[in-house]
């Protein structure tokens, strides 16, 4: 595998205009349709919970799909955490005729579901990042990390709103990174470049250092920076089937970003989930918008940007550190993005440092991770990438997804960085 592979095709089974869209006899019968292929292909039965569930009630009844009840219909799609590996490698993906879309015919399912019966106030509360970051990010975080990670804590978050007491959670910054942006960015002219960053709820609330990083390496690479105001990009949303909060979060951003796009900037996103969701889920939300596909065709991943300037010859490659044996995990979304392995290529550029890629999903996605009811299939998922790490005679585990960090650390007990921490620390950085 070398790092300039890339993921699945750029088109979709998802028309959110589809008068028939919320309709539920529709939904039942597109299952139905793709259920008879998925069964008789099989070839995702390792990749996640969804498709073992699935094969086991069409065994139960005789290999013939439309005996499946609508509870047997409806699990495998609510098992289902977008991690996308299955429509990158299945072989009827759009534009082949048969046009299999699993993730979106579950995202589509419990959109249905959503309108339908709606969510507790405790799912709403999960997948809404801002509101969480806002509350528990700054001066107060030390007490509140410090809270969440006692043990009586936890059983009570178990016991209460159904977070695993195993499960690790993200901690929250001492300071925003849009507050250490206004107060330590740099002076750079943008001779290489200009862009408006779209950092994510994670880098701003959750983990500084990974946004320091990128900051630095930016500058050091003489790439303008400018910080949109901004929302989360609204794929927690996908987890209970809220589309039209995730539509809100979309149009929001998407007038945000218009004035850059305007100005000449490119838009960049340090993670791939974010990117993927700007790139590829912003113009199915939002069909009808003229600004999205611009906005669309503008965003590059943090590590295409930097590969973008090496083949023109203007990455910065005064690297002063070599950074040994490391063993990248290659996240679900960053194939999904059909962009390549560019983290890969560029940490190959640090003088004596070997990067070897370990491509397995982590299972951790949203809050699949996190949630006591899905906590040890998400575990299960990852427990043969965690296995791979371990027999690897490794330096560093990197991965680009926070999150998946998360899980690597249960499950091995050494903490990833993100490749632009290394490429940093590689510069001399601290």
């Amino acid at each position: 595998m070398y790092e300039s592979s890339i993921g699945g095709v750029k088109e979709f089974n998802f028309d959110i205009k589809d008068p028939n869209f919320y309709d539920e006899e529709a939904i039942w019968e597109e299952a139905r349709r793709v259920f008879s292929k998925c069964k008789d292909c099989r070839m995702c039965i390792g990749f996640c919970p969804s498709f073992p569930t699935l094969f086991d009630a069409v065994d139960r009844n005789d290999d013939d799909v439309s005996k499946l009840s609508k509870e047997e219909l409806a699990k495998p799609l609510e098992l289902c955490f977008h991690c996308k590996q299955c429509y990158f490698r299945c072989p009827y993906t759009p534009p082949h005729e048969w046009r299999i879309d699993f993730p979106h015919l579950s995202l589509r399912y419990k959109a249905w579901k959503f309108k339908k019966k709606g969510a507790g106030l405790v799912q709403r509360l999960m997948v809404n990042t801002d509101l969480n970051g806002k509350l528990n990010a700054g001066h107060t975080a030390h007490l509140v990390n410090t809270f969440l990670n006692a043990r009586p804590v936890r059983v009570i978050l178990e016991n209460l709103v159904g977070i695993d007491r195993r499960a690790k959670l993200p901690p929250f910054n001492t300071q925003t990174f849009r507050d250490w942006f206004s107060k330590n960015r740099g002076n750079t002219s943008g001779e290489n470049g200009k862009v408006a960053l779209f950092h994510t709820c994670l880098i701003n609330y959750n983990y500084l250092s990974k946004g320091i990083a990128l900051v630095r390496v930016l500058e050091k690479n003489g790439v303008h920076i400018e910080l949109p105001d901004q929302e989360c990009c609204g794929i927690p949303y996908f987890d209970i089937g809220d589309l039209e909060t995730a539509q809100r979060k979309a149009r929001r951003n998407v007038e945000k970003l218009k004035p850059y796009l305007d100005r000449g900037y490119d838009i960049i996103v340090p993670i791939p989930t974010c990117a993927l969701q700007l790139k590829y889920e912003y113009p199915l939300l939002l069909p009808d918008d003229p600004d999205v596909k611009r906005i669309s065709e503008r965003v590059y991943d943090v590590h295409e940007y930097l590969w973008k300037l090496n083949e023109e010859g203007r990455l910065n490659k005064d690297f002063k550190v070599s950074m040994g044996r490391i063993a990248y995990h290659i996240p679900c979304h960053l194939k999904s993005l059909n962009v390549g392995y560019k983290g890969v290529a560029l940490l190959r550029l640090i003088p004596d440092t070997k990067v070897r890629i370990v491509d397995r999903c982590s299972g951790h996605d949203g809050t699949f991770g996190v949630r006591k009811e899905t906590f040890d299939m998400a575990y299960k998922v990852g427990s043969r990438l965690f296995e791979d790490l371990k027999a690897q005679e490794s330096d560093i585990i990197v991965s680009e997804c926070p999150l998946a960090s998360n899980m690597i650390s249960l499950g091995t007990g050494k903490t990833p960085l993100h490749p632009i921490e290394v490429l940093y620390k590689a510069y001399g950085g601290e």
